[in-house]
């Protein structure tokens, strides 16, 4: 089964890296659906970036099969439709360059018509790897915060698949949009990062104080350069503990934006 899934399937997901210097400093999934290009909202918030690559992948799931690589800037003036990331958190591009009129497009699910306890399987570039991964679980659980629609997924979700698809194996259909995982450990390293944030406020008021060389060595910045050290390691731990609850969003808002 799976197999037939990825044959219909594969097509139509994309790398997408956010690039600066050349140099890959976020990466998430998208996918083709109605000649457009569907992701979650964060994955495109880089402050830092200056340019987007876009890739689609052969069979084979790793050999490059329409790469272009765009200004942030370019990328950007293509969205059509985007709610943040504390609501849906998806964005809608156009595909208006002439190279991606060979990727097929995904249907989406016309309603939302599914089950707790059935099965799902998830498309998605995880740990910013070139090659794309298919994954199976089930649907476990859905619920709702603030008027969003969530759905919890007892699959394997990692750094990089966020804005991936998730489809229903029976239809081969898009029923959803994986956007994040918690871990066990999540909400520890939560604490973890405020409080070397909170060290690293502490130790930059101390900084306003006056300096202090101890052999040409000032000891407070040495401390700030340790704890923000620290604070980006925790941050990478946290992104890519691969044990934990998955979830997606339901496709209610999404519909209208890539039929628009």
């Amino acid at each position: 089964m799976y197999k037939e899934i990825w044959q219909k399937v594969y097509k139509s997901v994309c790398s997408i890296s956010l690039l600066k210097d050349n140099e890959r400093i976020a990466s998430g999934t998208g996918f083709k659906a109605n000649n457009r290009l569907v992701t979650n909202y964060h994955v495109i918030q880089v402050s830092t970036a200056t340019h987007v690559q876009l890739r689609f992948v052969k069979e084979d799931g790793f050999t490059d099969y329409i790469s272009k690589k765009i200004s942030l800037n370019e990328f950007l003036t293509g969205l059509v439709d985007s709610m943040p990331i504390d609501s849906w958190d998806y964005a809608i591009f156009n595909l208006d360059w002439p190279e991606f009129d060979p990727i097929p497009s995904l249907n989406l699910c016309a309603r939302d018509e599914f089950n707790i306890g059935q099965s799902i399987v998830l498309f998605g570039y995880q740990f910013g790897q070139p090659n794309l991964s298919i994954h199976s679980g089930i649907l476990a659980s859905r619920f709702i915060i603030n008027e969003v629609k969530f759905l919890q997924l007892d699959a394997s979700i990692n750094q990089g698949n966020s804005g991936g698809p998730l489809i229903n194996p029976n239809a081969s259909e898009v029923i959803g949009i994986v956007t994040r995982k918690m871990t066990g450990l999540t909400r520890q390293f939560d604490e973890l990062l405020r409080s070397f944030n909170h060290n690293i406020q502490t130790l930059e008021q101390a900084s306003k104080g006056g300096r202090i060389q101890m052999f040409g060595i000032d000891p407070i910045e040495g401390m700030k350069i340790s704890q923000t050290q620290m604070a980006k390691i925790s941050l990478e731990i946290k992104r890519s503990a691969n044990v934990g609850v998955g979830y997606a969003y339901e496709l209610e808002k999404v519909r209208l934006g890539v039929h628009r």
